[in-house]
């Protein structure tokens, strides 16, 4: 009893050391839990992200075979394409038209002619010496059919073996005509007749679509661009020539003797020898010796008005290049004038009451708008400022202006203008001062 006793610490580490190992067992068994688990995870991803490979590859797949299928449809429709624009099935058509004739056609006629006897003889067999007449018959429309070939390939006239197809046809299809109404009625008449006539006829007809195809090489797209191309051009034509039409009218009402010279120019030169351009102003020329649209009496018009328009200014005192400014910067700043003035803006001070001065008294106040300069308060151009020193007259230019009044023979035709040249220049008034001086001082006799 007594070597079985331990104390209470050789028991307290035994069952310390029981908690421990517990708990390192425990420990284990949740580290191979969440192993467990990770691996479980591991595995699910990796089944992910092979489904997801999968659905690349099957859309890929899917890509790829849709892509092979319109790739396909795509062929077959530039085949089919191809082979309406070649008329390949119009072509196989035709021929499936005339085996089908020759196949309805030699055995009728073959049974027809070897059942036929001489006249009074009822015994004797099939008629066998007239056996090659069927093929014969039938042979006939395809000579000319032949020859129709022939003579496109060798670019002679098509039309003599249009005539010989039609007419060799007519014969096989009158010989099948009679036969078949006598044998088997005449629905079967007309049919066996258009078994001889509808082959050749229909092969003429191929014959000559492949004959215009060689020519015109565009396809159905080109056709069509050049077709509305036309269409657009032909209007345009129309539209010029209207133009044109309505043109001539007003030169032969405004100007008839330069319309007739225009007339004879143009009739002089080949078609299309000369524009209507050049041939207008030919006869212009011819007619005025001038620039076009520039008559003698539009030109003495415009002298006339120069001279006026030089004096008006002279005598008020403006240069030329004032008068400019000042219409430029009233058609910049005021285009829209009123009634009452440059600025277009009502006068102030117009009252009817008694103490407005009248109803048209107006306000001594500066005008709040722009004058023809622009700007407010300013002068026109062309005036003499207060700040601007007038220059002195020279004594030269005075005895110059004093001979030119004399051989004027009055000072009252002097002109600025005239001025101007006979001093060699200057402004305008600088000439207007000189002017008024000799005009207002006599000369003194020395």
């Amino acid at each position: 009893m007594s070597s079985e006793y331990r104390s209470w610490k050789e028991r307290d580490a035994d069952a310390a050391l029981t908690s421990a190992k517990a708990d390192k067992t425990k420990a284990e068994a949740e580290q191979v839990k969440q192993a467990a688990v990770a691996g479980a995870a591991q595995t699910q991803t990796t089944l992910l992200a092979e489904q997801v490979k999968q659905a690349k590859l099957a859309n890929q797949l899917k890509a790829v075979t849709e892509s092979a299928k319109d790739d396909q449809a795509e062929r077959r429709d530039r085949r089919r394409e191809q082979r309406d624009e070649n008329g390949t099935t119009f072509k196989i058509l035709v021929n499936a038209v005339m085996a089908l004739g020759l196949l309805a056609a030699l055995p009728a006629q073959i049974s027809y002619f070897l059942s036929l006897h001489r006249n009074g003889d009822t015994t004797s067999g099939p008629a066998w010496t007239l056996a090659p007449i069927p093929f014969f018959l039938e042979l006939l429309a395809w000579v000319g059919v032949m020859g129709t070939r022939w003579a496109h390939r060798k670019g002679l006239p098509r039309w003599p073996f249009w005539i010989l197809t039609a007419a060799l046809g007519s014969i096989a299809g009158y010989i099948n005509l009679a036969h078949g109404r006598t044998e088997y009625g005449p629905v079967a008449g007309w049919a066996l007749a258009a078994t001889s006539v509808i082959g050749p006829l229909l092969a003429e007809v191929r014959q000559y679509l492949e004959s215009k195809a060689a020519e015109d090489g565009r396809d159905l797209k080109q056709r069509a661009r050049d077709r509305r191309a036309a269409r657009e051009q032909a209007r345009a034509e129309e539209k010029r020539k209207a133009v044109e039409k309505s043109e001539d009218e007003r030169r032969r009402k405004l100007f008839p003797d330069v319309f007739a010279e225009f007339e004879r120019v143009t009739a002089a030169y080949p078609t299309g020898g000369i524009s209507r351009e050049a041939a207008w102003e030919r006869a212009w020329d011819t007619m005025h010796a001038l620039p076009l649209a520039v008559t003698a009496g539009s030109m003495a018009a415009r002298e006339v008005a120069r001279t006026a328009v030089e004096t008006l200014l002279a005598d008020a005192g403006r240069s030329p290049e004032s008068v400019a400014v000042d219409l430029f910067l009233a058609h910049t700043f005021n285009p829209n004038r009123g009634d009452d003035g440059s600025s277009g803006a009502p006068a102030e001070g117009r009252s009817n009451g008694p103490t407005g001065g009248g109803s048209r008294a107006r306000s001594r106040k500066a005008p709040e708008g722009p004058e023809p300069l622009g700007r407010k308060g300013k002068q026109p151009s062309g005036r003499t400022s207060a700040k601007t020193p007038e220059r002195p007259l020279d004594p030269a230019h005075i005895e110059k202006v004093r001979k030119l009044a004399e051989a004027l023979g009055d000072v009252d035709r002097l002109s600025a203008r005239k001025v101007r040249e006979v001093i060699g220049g200057g402004s305008n008034e600088y000439a207007v001062r000189l002017r008024n001086h000799v005009k207002n001082t006599p000369e003194v006799n020395a």
